[in-house]
């Protein structure tokens, strides 16, 4: 059970930065797609890869806790800055701007400090 909680929630972390990583690279980049798409689908492997790493129990390095974090809560900001907007106010013409320009830094800002500290508290595996 444990085993099938944590694919459906690597899962979702996965399909979360793909797509907050492609639209932003779509609206702020002037990249060719395919170059967007590798870029994307990378860093989209390499956090579910980390992710997965940490919820087995397994020490992840500080840069890795820090990218992976910045881009999980940075996906979750904009996501529920761009979307959320929409869903309460729907004649409103400044509710992607929210998601782009202050849930997404925001979210990514905080899930880099978040990362730091879950890194370094991590147990230290016992030297002889």
């Amino acid at each position: 059970m444990t085993q099938l909680l944590k694919l459906i929630t690597i899962s979702l972390i996965f399909l979360l930065v793909l797509f907050f990583m492609r639209t932003m690279f779509s609206i702020t980049t002037s990249l060719e797609e395919w170059i967007n798409t590798a870029i994307s689908l990378s860093s989209a492997v390499l956090v579910s890869w980390y992710s997965w790493r940490w919820l087995s129990g397994k020490n992840i390095g500080m840069a890795a806790a820090v990218f992976s974090g910045a881009l999980i809560l940075g996906g979750f900001g904009f996501v529920f800055g761009f979307f959320g907007p929409m869903l309460i106010t729907r004649d409103t013409q400044q509710a992607a701007t929210v998601g782009i320009f202050i849930a997404s830094p925001l979210g990514m800002l905080l899930g880099a400090v978040v990362g730091y500290i879950v890194a370094a508290r991590q147990k230290q595996p016992m030297s002889r």
